[in-house]
Order: C-alpha cells, then structure tokens, then sequence
C-alpha cells in the first residue's frame, strides 16, 4: 500500500492478527514482522489503538485500531467509533517528526457500518487532527462523495 503518509491508520480486530479487507492488504504488503509486532501489543478492547514500525510499507509506522461493530446504533457505538480514531490520532506527541497521517474507512467493511454515518463521525474526529496532514483514503468514486458530503456538512 502506497500512501505517501508517515503513518498509516488500520481497522485492527483485537488480537491484531492480520484480518481480511483492507488490514490484511497492509499486512500482505507490510510482511510478517507487522503481524508479529502487533501481536505482542495486543489483545485491544474497542476504541483503543497501538502503533508499530510499517516495515516493509512505505511509511514508517501503522496505528492498528479496534473499531465498534455496528448493531443498531444504540449500544456505545457511535462514541466508540469516535474513540477509536481519536486513539489513533494521539500518537501525535509519541511521533513528533512525524508529519502525516492516513485513515482508511474504518468499519464500513466486515463491521457492517453505515458509510454515511461512518463517514461523519471520522470527518469530525479528524478535523481535531494535530498533524500537518491527514487524510482518508476511499476505495471508489461513490465512496468519496459521501466523505465530501460529511465535509460540507462540517464546513471543512
């Protein structure tokens, strides 16, 4: 995965063993120190995050993150969602020289979140964003509609 950032964010389950979908892409392409590293940080509850060397990737870290699973929106999780990218986003001041980062959509794969509502519970934790630069990486044109709709609602 190429994604020009410093630091690349992935939905992790909390064993941090490599998933499916997008974290077992980073994983494939990170090789099997990533897995192994991960690993030894976890079992993780949702909502919080660890962050490790990205190996083979072209970054230099992956902030590995447990995000909620989407029932019906009224157990916690909306605000575990939030925590899960706010937890990711603190690794600001343990990676001073660190100048960007880049998310991916988080839960909206196997943890069956509604993107438009995925979308605008990232938009707003990631506006709070210390780095210099921050960005969401989406998989298709429709996709990145709905992210930009969240935008222009926040007015970012």
């Amino acid at each position: 995965m190429q994604s020009g950032a410093d630091i690349i964010v992935l939905s992790a389950n909390p064993s941090l063993l490599a998933g499916s979908g997008i974290s077992g892409v980073i994983h494939k392409a990170a090789g099997k120190e990533l897995e192994l590293a991960a690993k030894a940080l976890g079992p993780l509850k949702v909502g919080e995050a660890v962050i490790t060397p990205a190996f083979n990737l072209s970054a230099k870290y992956v902030v590995h993150t447990v995000c909620p699973r989407y029932i019906d929106g009224q157990r916690d999780e909306r605000e575990l969602l939030a925590e899960a990218y706010r937890s990711a986003l603190n690794f600001y001041d343990e990676v001073p020289n660190e100048r960007s980062i880049s998310f991916v959509s988080m839960g909206t794969g196997v943890y069956r979140w509604p993107l438009e509502l995925a979308a605008e519970i990232a938009i707003k934790e990631l506006a709070l964003s210390k780095f210099e630069v921050t960005t969401m990486c989406v998989i298709d044109e429709a996709t990145r509609t709905i992210y930009q709709r969240a935008c222009a609602k926040l007015e970012i």
